[in-house]
């Protein structure tokens, strides 16, 4: 290929050889990985799947800072399925929201019935035949009517 080719012929994306090479190192994976998404590095490492996404990253020649963000928000490489159940489930999405992934965590037997820890219960005060309190067409769907 001659010198003078541009971004878009360039079979390593925005990291250049120099730069591919420096990803084959584990400490230097996480420093990029912790400039791009920003967490540090102990947050990445944390998750416990630094060794397992840079697997991932080394298995794909083309590499951009948008697949490696969204690797590890989402656990999978753009276009792929999740590189594992764990790699989904320990997404940084899941940090971001503190929330947990859909069932990935078992809450507990009727943990459902009951409002979430500080929500107030639909209509206010409690009362019989609402779900959590109010009268029942407080507690409809869409605050309507019950039908």
């Amino acid at each position: 290929m001659s010198d003078d080719r541009t971004a878009a012929d360039d079979p390593y994306g925005p990291w250049g050889p120099a730069e591919e090479d420096e990803l084959a190192d584990l400490d230097e994976f996480l420093r990029v990985s912790a400039e791009l998404t920003g967490f540090d590095v102990p947050e990445l490492r944390a998750t416990g799947m630094a060794d397992e996404h840079h697997r991932t990253t080394l298995a794909h020649r083309v590499r951009d800072e948008h697949a490696l963000v969204h690797l590890w928000y989402v656990g999978a490489w753009p276009g792929e399925a999740p590189s594992s159940a764990r790699a989904h489930d320990h997404g940084l999405v899941w940090r971001t929201f503190r929330a947990s992934p859909p069932g990935a965590a078992a809450p507990g037997h009727g943990s459902w019935a009951a409002a979430p820890a500080g929500a107030a219960p639909f209509g206010g005060s409690p009362s019989e035949g609402a779900p959590f309190g109010g009268s029942p067409s407080e507690g409809a769907p869409f605050g309507g009517e019950q039908r």
